[in-house]
């Protein structure tokens, strides 16, 4: 990355001139390329004080091998690549330490051998004025620098050519005293004030702290943001006046800042529309017009517009100069998907065997976003998971599903959501064909949490071995759920939890008491390194179905433990009591844990033990009248754009007779 930057800087005192002529003071300037992690620190610190002889490693590339005609002689007979080995000595603060190793070119080349000594030497000649750079951007002035370079095969004590041991590279750094801020300053450009309700204190830039270059940029950054977010949309630092006195071993800073006009929202103008209705897109903007400017309003109406899932690219901006009166137009420049979408997906345990899915899909059906999908999913396929009841129904797991969405239903964000679907289920507990339909609204409360509502009706069959059971049903399913995440399909810190009621009216068939059935889930994830390389995630499942007995409740809307998304060893529904046929009974209330740590091995693949517990019991609530089942097992993850790839085996710690030694699931997403 190359860059170029300016600097507005001066440096005044005649008792400072000293210090000033040996920083440094230049408008413009060139610099290397720099190495990204430390190319913040790196910048910061030429902004304050300007580069020493940085031109220099532009005109004269720190590996650019000699003419042979100034290739000593001894050097001839050396490999083409001069190994070496760098070492600090010091320096006791490891921060700084890392701050030097990032900003090292002999330590970021290491493994890009020089040609030969002199090479190297380059090479080293070039790190002086970065690692300058470096310590001045940490508050080290008057820091002092010597490198040297001990090739010991050219004593003729060490074997030369493959055989010759590297050669030391030693930096010895005295940092000297640390220099700290002695007075902030803010004042308007063109000796005006500020805005009065601007804060210019607490800019987290003190008298008395570090006088570190990056913090002397942030401030300013900040102060720039107050202004914005107090309407002031083209607000711009004018000037920073940087003085560094080292007889006292202070720095002095002075921001000049142009707040411009106060704004606010003029027309808004969209742009690469082609079938998406422009009232919908209009709906979604968070201002009105004349309302004083919001950089959080603004930012608002990108992610609520982008949310409607139609746009490749969303951008929300202000005109490029502000209008009469501060007020000023708005541009929202958009770029639609392509309409119609097509996918599937497969899915495989050894209890269940293989399933697969298959859709076909429209972003934008009528104009407004509306979503359509429709679905086949085959489940089953090879598979043993069918109970007793399932030995009259030669076919697999089958589900035929159509799911439409309108967004801004009646109010903005507000989704009417229509499923249908028939199916054809085979699980170890029963045999069922029916057909369902559900209509509700979700809507979003805040950016965390929404909430859903509505209506649902199904009527089919179950089948167990000893009853065949009519069913006709209307629903009314209230839901909530919170989402404090970082990521829906791969979180590594937050929580999130979902409630499901659903009060269940008979409307003929076998059952004849109502019903009403509870559903809580949560989930906790920690980062353990800060960077997601181990995160420990944990989740509990909690259910209960009030109002009947157990033999009133078809078995269809009974509670079951077991399987891939629940209590990983078992087979789906089996981590539970049986029947005297061993097929699950299921029950009127349930309880899960499980528990995992994912550990990134590389940016792609994972490692993840984890152990679950879980069961079923006939009461209204868990009264551990059956013992929980334990499983544990190791997974591995493959990550991509779109989800990890999960691959799970787990092994029963106390099987019921009958039950399986391992179990393997292999899906799409964390099990939780």
């Amino acid at each position: 990355m190359d860059l170029t930057l300016g600097a507005m800087i001066r440096f005044a005192s005649a008792s400072r001139r000293k210090a000033a002529a040996a920083a440094g003071s230049v408008t413009g300037f060139a610099t290397a390329p720099l190495k990204a992690p430390i190319a913040v620190p790196l910048v910061a610190a030429l902004l304050l004080l300007g580069p020493a002889a940085a031109g220099r490693a532009q005109d004269s590339p720190p590996d650019a091998p000699p003419a042979a005609s100034e290739v000593p002689q001894d050097e001839e007979a050396r490999p083409a690549g001069l190994r070496y080995a760098v070492e600090f000595t010091g320096i006791e603060d490891d921060g700084l330490r890392g701050t030097l190793n990032d900003a090292s070119t002999l330590v970021e080349l290491k493994d890009d051998a020089p040609p030969s000594l002199i090479g190297l030497e380059r090479r080293a000649d070039s790190d002086r004025d970065r690692l300058q750079t470096a310590l001045r951007s940490a508050g080290y002035y008057d820091a002092r620098l010597d490198i040297r370079i001990d090739d010991q095969s050219t004593t003729g004590a060490q074997p030369a050519g493959n055989d010759a041991p590297p050669v030391k590279v030693t930096v010895a750094v005295t940092p000297g005293p640390l220099y700290h801020i002695k007075t902030v300053n803010v004042r308007g450009a063109g000796g005006s004030g500020l805005p009065a309700e601007v804060a210019t204190d607490d800019l987290g830039l003190a008298a008395g702290a570090p006088a570190v270059a990056q913090k002397v940029l942030d401030a300013e950054s900040e102060l720039i943001g107050r202004l914005a977010r107090r309407g002031y949309a083209f607000a711009k630092a004018a000037d920073r006046e940087v003085v560094v006195d080292h007889s006292d071993r202070t720095m002095d800073v002075a921001y000049t800042v142009d707040p411009g006009p106060l704004t606010r929202y003029g027309a808004t103008r969209i742009e690469g529309l082609e079938k998406v209705d422009e009232d919908l897109v209009r709906g979604r903007l968070a201002w009105k017009e004349g309302q004083v400017y919001d950089p959080g309003a603004t930012d608002r109406a990108r992610q609520d517009i982008a949310a409607l899932q139609v746009f490749d690219t969303v951008r929300v901006r202000m005109a490029d100069e502000p209008g009469p009166d501060g007020v000023t137009p708005v541009v929202v420049t958009v770029g639609e998907r392509k309409r119609r979408f097509i996918g599937g997906g497969v899915t495989f345990s050894t209890e269940d065997g293989l399933g697969t899915n298959a859709y076909w899909g429209h972003r934008n059906l009528f104009g407004g976003a509306e979503q359509l999908r429709v679905g086949v999913d085959v489940g089953r396929v090879a598979g043993s998971s069918g109970g007793s009841s399932s030995t009259g129904n030669d076919l697999p797991d089958l589900r035929f599903s159509v799911n439409f969405r309108k967004p801004d239903f009646l109010a903005v964000k507000q989704s009417l959501l229509v499923n249908f679907a028939v199916v054809n289920d085979q699980p170890p507990a029963y045999s069922r064909v029916a057909s369902e339909l559900t209509v509700k609204l979700e809507r979003p409360l805040t950016d965390q949490l929404t909430v859903s509502y509505g209506v649902s009706g199904e009527r089919g069959r179950v089948k167990t071995e000893d009853t065949t059971y009519q069913t006709a049903f209307i629903g009314v399913p209230l839901g909530a759920a919170w989402n404090g995440t970082d990521n829906l399909l791969n979180p590594t810190s937050g929580q999130r939890a979902s409630l499901q009621i659903t009060p269940w009216f008979p409307m003929g068939g076998d059952t004849k008491s109502p019903f009403t059935s509870v559903l809580l889930n949560g989930s906790t994830y920690h980062d353990l390194g800060n960077e997601g390389r181990y995160v420990a995630a944990a989740r509990i499942g909690v259910g209960s179905i009030l109002g009947t007995s157990l033999s009133d409740i078809p078995p269809d809307h009974r509670f079951y433990a077991g399987g891939g998304g629940s209590v990983r060893g078992y087979g789906f529904q089996k981590a539970g009591p049986r029947d005297r046929y061993d097929d699950p009974v299921g029950g009127r209330s349930l309880l899960e844990i499980g528990a995992e740590l994912r550990i990134k091995v590389t940016e792609s693949i994972g490692v993840v033990p984890f152990v679950d517990a879980g069961t079923v019991y006939d009461k209204a609530y868990p009264d551990f009248s059956e013992p929980l089942r334990i499983g544990a097992g190791v997974g591995l993850r493959y990550y991509t754009d779109f989800g990890p790839l999960r691959v799970d085996v787990g092994i029963p710690l106390n099987p019921a007779s009958g039950d399986a030694r391992w179990q393997l699931y292999l899906s799409l997403g964390q099990a939780f």
